[in-house]
């Protein structure tokens, strides 16, 4: 139940006003109350507290987040979550710096890591030093030094390793990973072998000690070793070269190549000759033989750069096949290589390559191997252009102007002296390359001319280094060269030509005179070479010397009278009769042609000559009573002379004698028995000369009887050879007698 109000209890006063102040509850409630001695409550619910002068009383909540330690922050409680604890984990976080002015931080310093050396103001991590002993890092990330009682660098670590100066003792076992090098002037000879656990140091091939060093211990077992096992193979690649196979030399144009290499670096100035370039896109190279290790090893086939086959060796000796470009071949034990290497200890193989659809431009090609080194590395231009064959046009050939002439039977001849002129267009010069020689148009020589004369870039107006594919889709070369007539004596319907090469196709122009060319130089006779000034003596008959020649023809029969020293016949200005035959182009024929049109030069015009033409020449010897004739080709008939001799009244044909008929076999000859003939004008023997009827070198013997040349004045000998239509002779010699 509730207390009645009151104004005071037990001494204190609680106010004027009566209130209730002690509630069911156990409460009490009032406007103020006054109090002079102390309190125990359980509990105070209040507004607001104040001390006991009546300052309010602050009881404000915590500063900053949780965990956040609590400091005087301008007289209130502050919090930051720089400075924090946490009761679950014991740790104390402070972002900032710790200062101590005065005292030390003790502990031992188990817990504190990651301290960068720059955020510990007045300490110098860079050296640590107690007395004479020192550790030094002199630079950030540098080698570290230990010196140790006054003697510096005792050890230096860097990041290769560390070296030790002075003695390494090591207690217990030691686990090393990479290369023990013991530095000695005598090389690793300072470690001993020590005392084996197992087997022996001394037996019959080698003795050793404890003492011996392991270099010299090693190289002595070599020594034994290598008197048991036999020579291994060449490693590979043996000493060889690859090289890629059928490569040709050309010049390259000027223009930007493409290099499919991997190593780059493989274009060439324009106008640079290259040996190595290949026009297929396919490529082989040679084997390099009898290479080892053939039972270890990756062996790979590297085309500008990028594996294109690969094989890996084994001891099965199984790698024999093609593997994309890689062909190896081979892969056996050594001893079926060189029989005098026993079997099981060494093997070898064998490499090459070959490939397709290499691309244009400049390739490379390598064989690596793994387990031994690497082949070189050749390299070649595949050159894929094709400008075609060279095409001529706008061809003439054009005759001497002012040519030199020779005659023979008033017909004239051109001499080598005579020069024809040649010109043309020609197209499609080059490709990626161009020919090594500046000279790209050459000549050969046909019919009656030589070859015309070459002509060089420079020459034909054309700018050298060449550009590609020079006038290929369009333009032209101009050429112009000469043609001189050759040596000799003949006849000819055609002409010489001339070939243009790109280094891919040549082509080839031939140049007709349209017309037959007759040529001649000098007077110069033989066997095969008919001379009308100039008729071959072959061997010795009689005495004497000089030439046989033409004589004017002493008339129009077979047997016309005759003078001794006849006048011998002019081959320029003649006369030449319409009985007389001709030597035209080293040809005796007889002779009806037309020379004024379809000829090189133009000659007379012979249509109107006779159906029987005759040849009569003569030369001068002494002490000659018989001679043969040679000839080729086929005649109507031959007769021969000495003037000034008893045969002229001996024959009954005007002083001839006839070698189509028997010599009477004694005395003079002649039909004229009352003038001392042997009644017969027949003077072959041995056989009578062919007529009518075609031969080749046929020789045939003329007899004089008891008569000789030396009976007469002049010592001449005339011969007279008869040619109908159709008839000709292509060689004529006097020889000595056969018969």
């Amino acid at each position: 139940m509730a207390i009645k109000p009151f104004n005071s209890v037990a001494g204190f006063s609680v106010g004027e006003t009566p209130a209730n102040i002690i509630l069911a509850n156990g409460k009490i409630t009032t406007n103020g109350a006054d109090f002079t001695a102390n309190i125990t409550a359980l509990g105070v619910l209040t507004d607001n507290l104040y001390y006991a002068n009546g300052t309010p009383w602050d009881l404000s909540d915590p500063g900053g987040a949780n965990t956040a330690i609590q400091f005087n922050d301008d007289e209130s409680f502050g919090g930051s979550a720089a400075f924090t604890f946490d009761k679950d984990t014991a740790n104390l976080d402070l972002t900032g710096n710790i200062t101590v002015s005065t005292g030390i931080i003790t502990g031992d310093g188990a817990g504190i890591s990651n301290i960068a050396a720059g955020n510990i103001i007045g300490l110098d991590l860079s050296s640590i030093s107690n007395g004479t002993s020192n550790v030094d890092i002199a630079t950030s990330g540098g080698n570290v030094t230990i010196g140790v009682g006054g003697v510096s660098d005792v050890i230096v670590a860097s990041a290769t390793g560390a070296n030790v100066t002075g003695t390494l003792n090591i207690s217990g076992t030691s686990t090393l990973t990479g290369i023990v090098t013991v530095p000695s002037t005598s090389g690793a000879i300072d470690i001993a072998l020590g005392t084996p656990t197992q087997g022996s140091l001394t037996s019959n091939a080698l003795t050793l000690t404890t003492a011996s060093s392991v270099s010299n211990s090693i190289a002595q077992l070599n020594t034994v070793l290598g008197k048991l096992v036999p020579s291994s193979p060449p490693p590979f690649p043996a000493s060889q070269t690859l090289s890629v196979q059928s490569l040709s030399t050309y010049r390259m144009t000027d223009f930007t190549q493409t290099d499919n290499t991997g190593t780059g670096g493989k274009t060439i100035a324009g106008g640079t000759s290259t040996s190595k370039v290949r026009r297929s896109s396919t490529y082989t190279t040679n084997a390099i033989t009898n290479a080892g290790p053939g039972d270890s090893g990756t062996i790979t086939l590297e085309l500008n750069g990028v594996a294109a086959g690969a094989r890996v060796l084994t001891t099965g000796l199984d790698g024999n096949g093609t593997y994309s470009n890689l062909i190896i071949t081979n892969n056996v034990d050594y001893s079926e290589v060189d029989s005098n290497v026993a079997a099981g200890f060494w093997s070898v193989f064998t490499a090459d390559s070959a490939g397709s659809s290499i691309p244009a431009g400049w390739n490379e090609v390598q064989i690596t191997d793994s387990a031994a080194s690497d082949s070189n590395t050749p390299d070649w231009y595949y050159d894929s252009s094709n400008p075609g064959t060279p095409v001529f046009s706008t061809v003439t050939f054009t005759a001497d102007a002012t040519p030199t002439l020779l005659y023979s039977s008033t017909v004239p001849h051109y001499t080598n002296a005579t020069v024809w002129e040649v010109d043309f267009l020609v197209n499609r010069l080059s490709g990626d390359m161009y020919p090594t020689s500046d000279t790209f148009v050459t000549g050969s020589s046909g019919g009656a001319f030589n070859s015309p004369g070459s002509v060089t870039y420079a020459g034909a107006s054309v700018t050298t280094p060449l550009a590609k594919d020079l006038y290929v889709a369009s333009g032209n070369a101009t050429v112009s060269t000469t043609s001189s007539i050759i040596s000799g004596f003949g006849s000819s319907s055609s002409g010489p030509s001339a070939s243009v090469t790109n280094s891919y196709a040549s082509g080839t122009q031939n140049f007709s005179p349209s017309g037959t060319v007759l040529y001649k130089t000098g007077t110069t006779s033989s066997s095969s070479r008919i001379e009308e000034a100039n008729v071959y003596i072959g061997s010795t008959i009689g005495s004497g010397s000089g030439l046989a020649s033409r004589i004017a023809n002493p008339g129009s029969t077979d047997n016309p009278t005759f003078t001794a020293s006849a006048t011998l016949f002019d081959s320029e200005n003649g006369p030449l009769q319409t009985y007389d035959a001709t030597v035209v182009a080293d040809s005796l024929a007889h002779n009806d042609t037309d020379y004024t049109t379809g000829f090189f030069p133009a000659g007379p015009d012979l249509s109107a000559q006779g159906a029987s033409q005759y040849f009569t020449f003569r030369f001068i010897r002494t002490s000659v009573s018989k001679f043969d004739v040679k000839f080729s080709g086929t005649i109507a008939g031959l007769w021969i002379a000495l003037p000034g001799s008893d045969i002229d009244d001996t024959s009954s044909s005007n002083g001839w004698v006839d070698m189509s008929t028997a010599y009477a076999g004694s005395g003079i000859p002649g039909a004229d028995i009352g003038a001392g003939g042997n009644g017969s004008d027949g003077c072959a023997t041995g056989g009578t000369v062919t007529t009518g009827s075609s031969v080749s070198n046929e020789s045939t013997t003329a007899t004089f009887g008891t008569v000789s040349s030396s009976a007469t004045a002049t010592n001449e000998i005339y011969v007279r050879i008869k040619l109908t239509s159709g008839q000709s002779v292509s060689a004529l010699s006097l020889e000595s007698a056969s018969n």
